[in-house]
């Protein structure tokens, strides 16, 4: 008796493990072992085939599946002391499917992608993975996004420095806080967004200012070339021009990132949609109407026309929602200073 009890103790725990931790081939071998024990003792044959059979059954209808893709954590640290006034880090939301972009950025981001899923197979044969990128382009044309996207993919959190902090500080302080960053990141792996590193650019400002946002680019271009660590450093820009040629060198490629297209337009609007008929769109006059405006504009307009679908009590969006949601949004640009 007691070594039935034993070897029961020990199916129950294979079968509550298997279960908690998702595996399903190993609680269907655990249930498969119990049967065959108890089948070998003679208890309750009946059931024991009924379950026997009700196994084979399932094992018939689950389909083969991929390997699991890496998964993140349920939640990250987040900075403490001086670092938590220039650096926030969360886990992605987006994925690769929520971007619309043209096929040349795309091509360049699956490049990203494809290198640091087979970062150790390079590195074995001499190179490094691309990992140090800058992005140019108008505000609002899919950037920022772009890091969130690239975490998402590779399942790593996205870590965002505020670099319009370190425009504010003495430029001793703003170097120092530089250090701390790049510190982190070389202790951890993650995909680090630098946004709009134009805010230590200031062409208006004094010769004072200028001066002082000067050593800090310096600084953190220094900190950029030296950075040795695994994770994925992205950069963006509004006016690449007004980045020095040496500044340009210390990234491994640069993507720009052009105003949506008409093909684009439309993949913002369906991404943002989803769920919505839109069945009787026409789609050649809505993107003649968002010609100029960024994928974001696009997307906001797109939100406002659905919601007033909804209002309307319409059973789809109609083209008329979309163009009068774009107008409103152009207008609002005009309006901008």
């Amino acid at each position: 008796m007691e070594g039935r009890l034993l070897a029961t103790a020990a199916h129950v725990r294979a079968l509550v493990e298997s279960h908690t931790s998702g595996d399903d081939a190993r609680f269907r071998a655990a249930v498969a072992e119990l049967l065959e024990a108890a089948g070998r003792r003679g208890d309750r044959v009946r059931e024991v085939e009924e379950l026997r059979g009700l196994l084979e059954t399932r094992r018939a209808s689950v389909r083969p599946q991929a390997p699991a893709q890496p998964t993140l954590p349920a939640s990250v640290a987040q900075p403490r002391g001086e670092l938590a006034q220039v650096l926030t880090v969360a886990l992605p939301r987006l994925s690769l499917a929520d971007l619309a972009l043209g096929s040349d950025v795309m091509a360049r981001l699956h490049r990203v992608l494809t290198e640091q899923r087979h970062a150790e197979t390079l590195r074995a044969r001499g190179f490094q993975p691309l990992r140090k990128l800058l992005l140019t382009g108008q505000s609002g044309t899919g950037k920022s996004m772009t890091a969130e996207v690239l975490a998402a993919e590779l399942a790593l959190p996205v870590l965002t420095v505020r670099l319009d902090v370190f425009a504010d500080l003495p430029a001793e302080d703003a170097v120092a806080k530089l250090s701390l960053v790049f510190d982190l990141l070389a202790q951890s792996r993650g995909v680090c967004l630098f946004d709009d590193v134009d805010a230590l650019i200031d062409p208006d400002g004094g010769e004072r200012s200028r001066t002082r946002l000067r050593d800090v680019l310096r600084a953190f271009t220094g900190f950029l070339d030296a950075d040795t660590s695994t994770g994925v450093l992205v950069v963006t820009t509004n006016r690449p021009q007004l980045l020095d040629r040496p500044v340009l060198r210390r990234f491994d490629t640069v993507v720009d990132y052009p105003l949506p297209s008409t093909g684009v337009v439309q993949e913002v609007v369906l991404r943002r949609l989803r769920g919505f008929d839109l069945s009787g769109v026409e789609w050649p006059r809505v993107a003649s109407t968002a010609s100029g405006l960024s994928h974001e504009q696009v997307s906001a307009a797109a939100a406002l026309a659905a919601k007033q679908s909804i209002l309307d009590g319409a059973a789809q969006v109609e083209t008329g929602a979309l163009l009068a949601a774009l107008r409103e949004r152009r207008q609002m640009l005009k309006m901008a200073p």
